[in-house]
């Protein structure tokens, strides 16, 4: 009989602090499992590897990326030598779907930073040579697949390609960037790898963009949707891809919108759903039960349960305070036969 690993969610804080907490599977409620220091200045985000195994911090004062590695039976995070050297404002750190390579958008020197990942304790080395992208790049994604990456252009209001060369991690810029709407923020991978979701700031709408599947090329699927909430910040889907979720900063709340699997066009579920104050990241655990926010100005995290039909989010209880800022929030484990130690 499936019995539910140990899921945890780590969260970077910035005053110089990673949390841990255990997920109850049966409520969502969250369980306090200790903190880390961060090792640098100001973690701004954070990434696992698709094995659970290591942690990987972008701290975006100090300009370089502390690694841990992860428990995984008690969510324990140990931190694997020095923070190695980023570009200037590190705000975005991703891990190749296959784990063997990190990759980080420097706010700062406008630039892609490539990392290779030792399999065995998880650090990292630095390969090939800062790779350009348009001004301001705050959010860095990869397709399922590993194939291609994306990064959103603030400054310059755009979403450049990259090609992913799979034995190296060397990015190749491919094409011209694509114009989104004012300020994007943040950008996301529908989990079939054919569409991407920009979060535009300033304009107040999630533009929406399908996928070449060939070359990773992007096409705008009419207008941005608007999200009626001020100033999105942060996007999150569910694991089979049916539902998608907005954080607004400034509003305090959540949109909801169920995914056309064939366009990709959203449709609006219920009304938007009141957080705590400046929710800034979302996560959705891998067994698609509950969304986690993040709130940086309320200093605490908000869990929602999902309805596996509608994709309707409900309160899973209280918040549950975090350190200081909560700036980004990550989720691990899965559902297994095996059964677990007690």
């Amino acid at each position: 009989m499936p019995t539910v690993a140990p899921q945890f969610a780590i969260v970077a804080n910035q005053d110089n602090t990673i949390s841990t907490f255990s997920i109850d599977p049966a409520t969502g409620a969250l369980h306090g499992r200790g903190s880390v220091t961060s090792g640098g200045s100001t973690p701004i985000s954070i990434a696992v590897d698709s094995t659970g195994h290591f942690a990987y911090v972008a701290n975006v004062i100090a300009g370089d990326i502390s690694v841990f590695s992860i428990d995984a039976n008690t969510g324990t995070l140990t931190a694997v030598g020095s923070p190695v050297a980023a570009g200037l404002r590190p705000r975005s750190v991703v891990v190749h779907p296959k784990g063997k390579f990190v990759f980080v958008a420097n706010e700062g020197s406008n630039d892609i930073y490539t990392y290779a990942i030792d399999p065995s304790t998880g650090s990292l080395t630095q390969v090939g040579s800062p790779l350009p992208t348009g001004r301001a790049p705050l959010s860095l994604a990869m397709d399922p697949a590993g194939k291609f990456a994306y990064a959103v252009n603030s400054d310059f209001n755009t979403v450049s390609l990259f090609t992913v060369d799979q034995n190296t991690g060397a990015l190749t810029e491919s094409g011209s960037p694509v114009a989104v709407g004012e300020d994007p923020e943040f950008l996301m991978v529908h989990a079939s790898g054919k569409f991407v979701y920009v979060a535009d700031t300033v304009s107040q709408a999630i533009s929406v963009l399908a996928v070449d599947a060939t070359n990773g090329k992007l096409t705008p699927l009419g207008d941005p949707v608007p999200t009626s909430g001020t100033f999105p910040r942060a996007i999150a889907g569910d694991p089979s891809g049916r539902f998608l979720y907005v954080a607004n900063f400034v509003t305090g709340d959540i949109c909801a919108y169920k995914v056309d699997a064939m366009t990709g066009s959203l449709s609006p579920i219920g009304v938007r759903v009141p957080t705590g104050a400046g929710p800034g990241s979302l996560n959705v655990d891998p067994s698609g039960k509950y969304l986690l926010v993040a709130n940086s100005q309320s200093n605490n995290l908000s869990v929602f349960a999902i309805d596996p039909n509608t994709g309707a989010i409900t309160s899973a209880g209280p918040p549950t305070p975090t350190g200081e800022r909560p700036s980004s929030v990550v989720t691990i484990g899965k559902l297994t036969t095996a059964v677990p130690a007690n």
